[in-house]
């Protein structure tokens, strides 16, 4: 496995799968033949939405919810948003992550590892807008070996592709590992996506 195959959103952090893993899964559409990046938007932006707004009728509330709750209603959340793409395959909250490591994303599996640890905070907004950075990975992903299939720019895609290649890892260079373009990419989408869908719920 080389530097490349895990993105993370801090540092990188190979756990093996634990019966203490709480395991969510996501089934990959395979029946998405092309996905328009502003679509792709607009409906993550509105699965923050339907997440916040459903959170008043939900019993329990996200605050008030088990940890094995919330990682149920955070699978219901990028569920919402994966269905229309299945960029990603499965989700997975971690136990044992250190801190500073929020989440990776697996090109070769298309699984989402995330730190346990998001679900004890009662504001579900980070582990959100980190669901929402890792799948922008997925789609980063798709979109370098199947161009062909979104509305990207080659440019773009070329940037990311280039950027994989020569990967900054945060413990070398943490301000260059946050400005590269696909980290800066996936942090302005997730940003972007809460943001849009907080503003817009009722």
């Amino acid at each position: 496995m080389n530097d490349f195959e895990w993105l993370e959103l801090l540092e990188d952090d190979r756990i093996e799968i634990s019966e203490n893993d709480i395991l969510t899964e996501c089934h990959v559409n395979e029946s998405c033949e092309f996905c328009d990046e502003q679509v792709l938007e607009e409906c993550t932006a509105s699965a923050v939405q339907e997440f916040i707004e459903a959170n008043e009728h939900r019993h329990p509330p996200y605050e008030e919810a088990s940890i094995e709750q919330r990682a149920e209603y955070m699978k219901e959340f990028h569920d919402n948003f994966n269905e229309m793409s299945g960029y990603t395959n499965n989700l997975h909250f971690r136990e044992g992550m250190e801190p500073e490591n929020l989440g990776a994303f697996n090109p070769v599996t298309k699984q989402i590892d995330l730190n346990a640890d998001l679900l004890k905070e009662d504001n579900p907004q980070q582990v959100m807008e980190t669901i929402m950075h890792e799948s922008r990975h997925a789609y980063q992903d798709f979109a370098i070996n199947h161009p062909e299939q979104v509305s990207v720019d080659a440019e773009t895609i070329k940037e990311w592709e280039d950027n994989f290649t020569h990967y900054i890892r945060p413990e070398f260079d943490f301000e260059a590992y946050v400005n590269q373009p696909v980290e800066a990419d996936a942090n302005d989408f997730s940003e972007r996506m809460y943001y849009d869908g907080f503003c817009n719920a009722a």
